[in-house]
């Protein structure tokens, strides 16, 4: 199951890639402040897990991924914010309260949950524009989440629970690139 959780890892940053190729070479828009909380956030699940010896390999490369699409939005000069985003960012504090007063296992509940808050920018504007989300980097993403998931080496929450949420956040991300906009 080693492999699985490493293997995660990988796709998870061939997914980062591709998703910079689609930032760079065609009108793909992602949200600021999903990718900006997902940087934070997904450092807190990496040092949490790592901290619980639980699966971190899927957590540190959305780190580093997120972390490079959020300077990638800035120089493109894609950074808007509104109240979805303040929102979503302020329900992100609560679990980040939770998670400073908490513990380890209890850091990794609302790390992982505030993932998925943070995600609500994101689900927003590819609900309002699918086209402009790249459908392949979210498969990928999914694909990846679901080897985490996998190379799990118990039903606990250091081991699965990240990848549980990746896997809700991604497939409706996913899903609602193939929306059809209506006109």
């Amino acid at each position: 199951m080693e492999y699985a959780q490493l293997l995660s890892g990988v796709i998870g940053m061939v997914a980062y890639a591709v998703l910079i190729n689609a930032l760079l070479r065609t009108k793909s828009e992602q949200s600021f402040a999903a990718f900006l909380l997902w940087a934070l956030l997904d450092l807190i699940a990496t040092i949490t897990t790592i901290l619980a010896g639980g699966n971190y390999w899927l957590a540190l490369a959305n780190a580093i991924g997120s972390t490079c699409i959020t300077l990638l939005l800035i120089y493109k000069k894609q950074i808007s914010w509104s109240w979805v985003e303040s929102l979503s960012a302020g329900l992100v504090v609560i679990c980040l309260v939770v998670w400073y007063t908490s513990g380890e296992v209890a850091g990794i509940v609302a790390s992982s949950l505030a993932v998925v808050i943070a995600s609500v920018p994101q689900m927003v504007d590819t609900y309002r524009k699918p086209e402009a989300t790249p459908k392949l980097s979210y498969g990928i993403f999914l694909v990846a989440n679901i080897l985490a998931m996998i190379g799990g080496k118990a039903w606990t929450i250091e081991e699965r629970f990240y990848a549980c949420c990746g896997i809700f956040l991604c497939s409706v991300i996913f899903v609602f690139s193939f929306r059809k906009k209506l006109s």
